[in-house]
């Protein structure tokens, strides 16, 4: 199975399991298609990863389709979000 992140990068179920560990695994959260979606980013340090963490612009934007969200999430997570997607 192929798993991608957020930035088109291809990485391996280990490296996600690693990232996720470490603490630089987070993932992004949006509408889509009548659904929550989530994207996963793999950070070069755990700073990196708390400040991406932290981005939350519900309420914030004109259009409810604008809005993203993130979360840290659990190696099941990650991995769902860098396959198939997850929702």
């Amino acid at each position: 199975m192929t798993y991608t992140t957020m930035s088109g990068s291809d990485v391996s179920k280990s490296e996600i399991k690693t990232a996720v560990a470490e603490g630089r695994a987070v993932l992004r959260w949006s509408h889509g298609n009548w659904r929550n979606v989530a994207s996963l980013i793999i950070c070069a340090d755990v700073e990196t990863a708390q400040l991406e963490a932290s981005v939350d612009t519900v309420g914030e934007c004109w259009s409810m389709a604008d809005e993203c969200w993130s979360s840290i999430p659990s190696v099941t997570e990650a991995i769902r979000a860098a396959g198939p997607g997850l929702s």
